[in-house]
C-alpha cells in the first residue's frame, strides 16, 4: 500500500522511477544496480539523455537545458498564478489571465521565435537539427496554452511561424504520433477535460490538437 511504500521514497512522494543496469560483459565480471530517482523533471532529463533526446554534445545539452529553464518558468507561473485565480471572482481572474497573455505568455512566444530563428540547425527545432526534450515541453506546452480564450491573439501562425514549424514536427513525429494516438494520451485528454476545464472559462482542447 501507498502508506507503507511512502516511507520507502526519497522524499515521500510520486513519481519515482527505478532503473535496473546490469554491466558487464559476461557472467563472472557482470555488475547489477538499481537506482530510485525522485522527481518528475529530474526523471524527464534522465531518460531524455539516455534515449538521445538531451542533444549530441555538451554545448547542445546546456541549450536545451536552457530552453527547459524557460518552460518551467512559464509553466510555474500558469499552475502557481493563472489556476489559482479560477476559484477568485471573476474580475481577479480576467485580470490575472489577461496578465498572463499579455505579459508572460508574450514574452516567451518572442523569446522561442528568436531561439529558433537564432539556432544553428534547421531552424524547426529549439536546438540543432534533431527533436529533442526542449522541442516536446514547448509543443505540449502550446496545446495548453492554444485552448485558453484569447491565447490566440499572442499565439498564432503568423506571429510565431516557428513554433508553428516546431509543433508539426513535434506532432507528426512518428513515435510522437503514435503515442497522441494511444489509449494513454486518450485518458490524459480526458482526465484534462473533466478535471481542468471545468476550472477556466472556455479552455477547449480542440484547438490545440493542430496536427494530431
Amino acid at each position: 500500500t501507498w502508506k507503507v511504500d511512502k516511507e520507502l521514497t526519497p522524499f515521500g512522494s510520486l513519481p519515482i522511477l527505478t532503473v535496473h543496469d546490469t554491466y558487464g560483459e559476461n557472467t563472472t565480471t557482470t555488475r547489477t544496480t538499481t537506482e530510485s530517482i525522485p522527481e518528475a523533471d529530474v526523471i524527464e532529463r534522465f531518460l531524455a539523455k539516455r534515449f538521445g533526446f538531451l542533444g549530441s554534445t555538451p554545448e547542445e545539452e546546456l541549450k536545451i537545458c536552457i530552453s527547459l529553464s524557460q518552460t518551467i518558468t512559464i509553466h510555474n507561473v500558469w499552475v502557481f498564478r493563472v489556476v489559482p485565480a479560477t476559484a477568485m471572482g471573476s474580475e481577479v481572474r480576467e485580470k490575472v489571465l489577461q496578465s498572463f497573455l499579455e505579459v508572460t505568455l508574450r514574452n516567451w512566444v518572442t523569446n522561442c521565435e528568436k531561439q529558433l530563428s537564432g539556432c544553428n540547425g534547421s531552424g524547426v527545432y529549439m536546438v540543432g537539427d534533431k527533436l529533442s526534450l526542449a522541442d516536446i515541453k514547448t509543443a505540449v506546452l502550446m496545446d495548453m496554452f492554444l485552448a485558453v480564450r484569447g491565447a490566440e491573439a499572442y499565439l498564432n501562425q503568423e506571429v510565431a511561424p516557428g513554433l508553428w514549424r516546431l509543433k508539426a514536427a513535434v506532432d507528426t513525429s512518428s513515435g510522437y504520433r503514435e503515442y497522441r494516438q494511444s489509449n494513454a494520451f486518450r485518458l490524459q485528454d480526458e482526465m484534462t477535460t473533466k478535471k481542468v476545464v471545468p476550472l477556466l472559462e472556455e479552455f477547449d482542447l480542440s484547438r490545440s490538437h493542430l496536427f494530431a
